[in-house]
């Protein structure tokens, strides 16, 4: 899902903000944390996770350059919801709490953008939820991937698009509500029809059209 801002959007955004970087690795806030501060990406991308009833980590999404985090708790004013770690050195414009609110009111143009990202999410919600109620694994998996190679793949000239994050299978297994043997054995399937090809950590789309096929069996 695109989290993109008008360019109006993001310079008003950034007359009130400071600028801060963070290290790969870094978390950026926890699940549960009382901040209110709001971040607009520059550069790098972030993992947004919590955690299953069962005790395993869950991705909700990765976020990259023009993406909004943490303005859910800016506006209801409740503790984080999710937990943010930066992918790579990750640099962003802070913006508080109440300051944001401030530029809400001011820019009534802003706060319609908000709306439509918060009523975009939860249709993303809403589409995971009957995915993975009616879907098997190699098919959320190819869902999963169409949409990190839209978002963040960096094409090749030759019509592959290399997935610019290093995803472990555990990731990809969180983020698809599948077991890590599961989808090992769906990256393989995936594979032998030359959809994909696979190294530690690294995705490379090799024929889009067959990735597609799959999402949409």
């Amino acid at each position: 899902m695109s989290e993109r801002w008008s360019a109006e959007a993001v310079a008003a955004f950034r007359s009130v903000s400071r600028r801060r970087r963070w290290r790969a690795s870094a978390v950026l806030f926890s699940v549960g944390d009382e901040s209110d501060h709001v971040l607009l990406i520059r550069s790098g991308r972030v993992k947004v996770w919590s955690m299953s009833v069962r005790g395993t980590e869950a991705m909700l999404a990765i976020r990259g350059p023009g993406s909004m985090i943490g303005d859910f708790a800016a506006v209801d004013g409740e503790p984080r919801g999710a937990t943010v770690t930066a992918l790579e050195q990750v640099e962003a414009d802070v913006v508080s709490g109440g300051d944001f609110r401030r530029f809400l009111h001011e820019h009534p143009d802003a706060m319609f953008e908000l709306l439509t990202r918060v009523v975009a999410r939860l249709r993303e919600s809403d589409r995971h939820r009957v995915e993975f109620a009616s879907s098997g694994v190699a098919e959320r998996l190819a869902r999963l991937l169409l949409e990190l190679a839209r978002e963040h793949g960096i094409p090749d000239g030759a019509g592959r698009r290399a997935i610019a994050i290093p995803l472990s299978q555990a990731e990809l297994a969180s983020a698809t509500s599948a077991s890590r043997e599961a989808v090992a054995r769906a990256l393989r399937e995936l594979r032998e029809c030359g959809a994909v090809s696979t190294q530690r950590r690294q995705i490379v789309v090799l024929r889009g059209d067959v990735l597609a096929e799959y999402a949409a069996r």
